[in-house]
């Protein structure tokens, strides 16, 4: 609260209330939850960053939603002025307490999950950190990889029915890929006649990769993930020895999840990059005008070489900001949100909006929350502000948002069942219910979280505009 109070009279912001506001109901959740000394540790390390000149990202994922993280340095997006919600990030009806003897214990699983972005040159330097503050209470985490659908009829189609390794690999490109994710065997044979019909003729084959499909495949270590526990960890947790002689927990990241903290430190070249030009120029990171329309462009020109620029120069990520060409930070964040699988059919639909002003209407009710993305319900919070809208809470629209992108059917006709109801209770036209379903259903392959994809277009834009300001000095920092 302290740390929060003296972040707001240095900061200037339009509204003093409405950030006060926001301030004082996030520490209360936090409190109530007891995620205080979670949101603690994250600033510790975070500090230890800052006070070491160890370049960190502005944020990442739902924790840029937060105001209190803000405000004490773990991340840099201003949530309030970007519209992000603290909800997303952490909801009180996901989180759960155990008592026992008197102890309450936190189910680490529904955890509020912070990652942080460190140049990777420096990550090392932060676990080396980690590790001297938790001695013998930290770890790097297992993970199990399964056997894929491709995998299971590459390796049975070579044994089982003798085919060679070009066959094999003809055959695995049978199997469907729906919004980025390759379908199972079973929903392969339902939609795919070629595959369909190699596993008619192939019936011994398929019912013996069924039986393999998803099993385990063997163990490695996961690439960010550091454990952190409150007991010695090997009292709490099997203990396994990797190649090189280092200690990995022998439960995966889940059961670790419910037993610790798992804590995410991503190693980011870009922000070296960044950082070092920034020093060789002697200019203040934080005093670069991202509102400055002229940073992006750039990017409205025949952009022919795009490397460098962070979410932009990889090949399908180019061709989406060729197309829509943003200019300003909330365009290049589209950007970001719509060159993934699933969103890259909105590109054109987007980029007409951009250059027209013309959205789309799914129903006039829902026009301003969709406005500004040109109807398309692009980020996850843009589909909470729908639920909101006719009568819910910010809560109840992220358990609304976290049931369907999880796909968990138990639960979402009692949901369809709620949304009519609501409408009816509120007076609204009933077809209100029916478009606002069918968004939650559709946006669930495709929308985005808009926390994560304002804080990666701020080092998007930063990278822009150094690239193109200062040429030399950004290319030989990548010497």
């Amino acid at each position: 609260k302290a740390l929060c109070n003296k972040a707001m009279k240095d900061k200037s912001f339009s509204s003093k209330k409405v950030y006060k506001d926001r301030l004082k109901m996030e520490l209360s959740v936090l409190n109530e939850l007891g995620f205080v000394d979670y949101i603690l540790l994250n600033w510790d390390i975070i500090n230890f960053c800052h006070e070491n000149e160890i370049p960190v990202g502005p944020g990442r994922g739902s924790a840029a939603g937060s105001l209190v993280l803000y405000l004490i340095g773990v991340t840099n997006v201003d949530p309030v002025k970007y519209d992000l919600f603290f909800e997303r990030f952490v909801s009180k009806s996901r989180a759960k307490k155990i008592e026992q003897d008197g102890i309450t214990y936190l189910d680490g699983s529904l955890l509020a999950d912070v990652d942080n972005d460190i140049a990777y040159e420096h990550r090392q330097k932060v676990i080396d950190y980690i590790e001297w503050k938790n001695p013998r209470r930290t770890s790097k985490i297992l993970t199990l990889n399964t056997l894929s659908s491709k995998l299971c009829v590459k390796e049975c189609g070579k044994i089982v029915s003798e085919l060679s390794e070009k066959d094999v690999n003809a055959i695995s490109d049978f199997i469907p890929k729906k919004f980025g994710k390759v379908a199972s065997l079973s929903q392969s044979e339902e939609e795919s006649e070629r595959f369909a019909e190699w596993a008619k003729e192939n019936k011994r084959c398929i019912e013996i990769a069924k039986k393999i499909e998803g099993l385990n495949k063997n163990t490695g270590v996961h690439p960010s993930g550091i454990a952190i526990s409150y007991y010695e960890i090997a009292d709490i947790c099997p203990m396994q020895s990797t190649n090189d002689g280092s200690w990995v927990t022998a439960y995966d990241m889940n059961w670790v999840a419910e037993l610790m903290v798992k804590f995410d430190i991503l190693g980011l070249r870009t922000l070296s990059v960044i950082y070092d030009v920034c020093k060789s120029l002697d200019i203040d990171i934080y005093e670069i005008d991202l509102n400055d329309k002229s940073i992006f462009n750039p990017l409205q020109d025949s952009l022919r070489c795009p490397h460098g620029l962070f979410q932009i120069e990889a090949d399908t990520n180019f061709r989406v900001c060729q197309n829509i060409k943003p200019r300003s930070l909330e365009e290049l964040s589209a950007v970001i949100a719509i060159a993934r699988p699933g969103a890259l059919e909105f590109s054109d639909m987007y980029a007409n909006y951009i250059r027209t002003g013309n959205a789309q209407v799914v129903h006039d009710f829902f026009s301003d929350v969709l406005s500004y993305t040109g109807g398309i319900p692009l980020y996850q919070e843009q589909l909470m502000k729908m639920i909101v809208k006719i009568g819910f809470s910010l809560d109840e629209a992220e358990q609304l948002r976290r049931i369907i992108g999880k796909k968990k059917t138990e639960l979402m006709p009692e949901w369809q069942d709620k949304i009519s109801k609501k409408v009816s209770e509120s007076n609204l036209d009933p077809a209100i219910s029916d478009v606002l379903w069918r968004v939650a259903e559709d946006s669930a392959n495709y929308s985005f979280n808009k926390s994560h994809s304002i804080a990666y277009a701020t080092l998007a834009a930063l990278a822009t505009y150094l690239k193109f300001n200062y040429f030399q000095n950004f290319f030989l920092s990548f010497l």
